[in-house]
């Protein structure tokens, strides 16, 4: 019999170790902690979403509509925002027959939300529910809020959406994360410390992108030997692109949850040299969490149907699969704050490609475009798509380590590069030229920097239009 040798044998230990650990987490504080005590059926809902998600499209249609119509019959009776729309608009929630039939009411605005804050809440729920901000892109800090049974069913259906990439609670994870990756002291985060060392989560804040912290980061990587990295996108793509630049992996594949940021053309390529080919792309926003998905096909993102009705449209109007449009969202179990058509300001496009071969029923988002803001303007006032310059300086993805491009109030374009393994200068001087012919008119100024900075939140947004 052949002998197992040590290191053989401590990773096999430590394997099943980590397995039964993660048996208990599952079963005693997402069963008992988050049922009982908090009155959140969180594994109750995650194992109807996985029955869920294997149904045909018209039937998980049909679910949504039944949550749709006690979401909207809700509205119309206890929230006096919903209330005064529906009398002006004379739309009755009884006789929704269809998703189609919500673009009778116009879209919500963020706006609308910021102006008619109070008129948007539940009386009746309003110190029960769930405060959260979100600063948006502008600065301009939006207040929304969402009712308990809301929580837990962003939560089950954040638990799958990442399970499709692998991912597992009680499993060693490593959050590569902008906002909320450091506490502060006190008994609040005293109480998220406790919560991240039973999750078995490691924060890591990758804000900060100088030669120290990334080399701890590498360190942290060769002793914990995390199963998952949950990342902000931007933000791992320029670490994953410097430690591969310097040869520095040593560790076996592992499971990446790209969220928060777009996975933009040859991110994924540029991820896997550093992790692996599991690369998983996720989108969702503060204001309803997790919106879609990738599941093992890699092929577009699927939508969490059950919990979310997402619509594409152009000035309220539905746009055909394979267009870009705004998103628009309506949370379908926010009962305390409801969002209904609501704007989140991206702009998005659904799969013209039918159903997926993984056999999910789910719709699927083709790509996330971006921010609707991240619309540059040329000299006469045209706009200049955010993602064509994306594709323009990410046509090789070895010889920029990041950029991103600043348009100046006064219309002046800043391109900001911090230079790859692959830089050259004859290659770049000739990608500049083709990216100045967008801005008929106007100046392109190029800025070689070691790094770029990231937001207050953390994101590295690559398109910046200044307001």
């Amino acid at each position: 019999m052949t002998e197992l040798q040590p290191s053989r044998l401590d990773a096999e230990r430590d394997a099943g170790a980590n397995a039964l650990y993660a048996w208990a987490y599952d079963h005693f504080f997402v069963s008992v902690w988050q049922r009982v005590v908090r009155g959140r059926p969180i594994r109750e809902h995650m194992a109807l979403l996985e029955r869920t998600q294997w149904l045909a499209a018209d039937e998980i249609e049909r679910l949504q509509l039944a949550s749709l119509r006690a979401l909207l019959d809700h509205a119309g009776r206890h929230i006096p925002y919903w209330r005064e729309l529906f009398a002006r608009t004379r739309f009755d929630p009884r006789g929704v027959r269809s998703p189609v039939d919500l673009q009778a009411l116009p879209v919500l605005t963020r706006d609308t939300v910021q102006d008619r804050f109070e008129d948007l809440r539940d009386p009746t729920r309003r110190r029960e529910n769930i405060r959260k901000g979100t600063s948006g892109t502008t600065g301009v800090p939006l207040r929304f809020e969402y009712c308990n049974e809301s929580e837990a069913w962003r939560q089950a259906t954040r638990l799958r959406g990442y399970g499709w990439a692998g991912y597992r609670m009680g499993l060693p994870t490593l959050h590569y994360w902008g906002a909320g990756a450091s506490v502060a002291r006190g008994l609040a985060a005293g109480k998220i410390r406790l919560d991240r060392r039973l999750r078995r989560e490691v924060y890591v804040d990758a804000v900060k992108q100088d030669e120290a912290s990334l080399r701890r980061t590498v360190d942290l990587l060769r002793r914990m030997r995390p199963h998952a990295i949950v990342a902000y996108t931007q933000a791992l793509v320029s670490f994953a692109r410097w430690a591969a630049d310097r040869g520095l992996r040593d560790w076996p594949d592992i499971q990446v949850v790209c969220a928060a940021e777009p996975l933009l053309p040859g991110n994924r390529e540029a991820i896997e040299v550093a992790f692996g080919p599991h690369v998983f792309e996720t989108y969702g926003s503060r204001e309803t969490m997790l919106i879609a998905a990738e599941c093992e096909a890699n092929d577009g993102m699927h939508l969490s149907e059950e919990n979310v009705l997402v619509e594409i449209a152009r000035d309220g109007e539905p746009v055909p699969a394979g267009e870009p449009g705004d998103v628009l969202v309506t949370d379908l179990h926010n009962y305390g704050m409801p969002f209904i058509r609501y704007a989140n300001g991206d702009v998005a496009t659904l799969s013209p490609n039918g159903p997926c071969r993984c056999g999910r029923g789910l719709r699927k988002l083709a790509r996330v475009e971006g921010r609707r803001v991240d619309t540059l303007r040329d000299a006469h006032g045209e706009p200049v798509s955010g993602m064509l310059f994306i594709s323009l300086m990410q046509t090789d993805t070895q010889m920029l380590r990041a950029f991103q491009v600043v348009q100046r109030k006064s219309g002046d374009v800043d391109l900001y590069v911090v230079r790859g393994s692959d830089w050259d200068d004859v290659r770049f001087a000739a990608t500049v030229r083709r990216a100045q012919s967008y801005f008929k008119g106007l100046p392109l100024r190029v800025t070689l920097c070691d790094e770029i900075p990231a937001s207050k939140s953390g994101k590295r947004r690559p398109i910046v239009v200044e307001s």
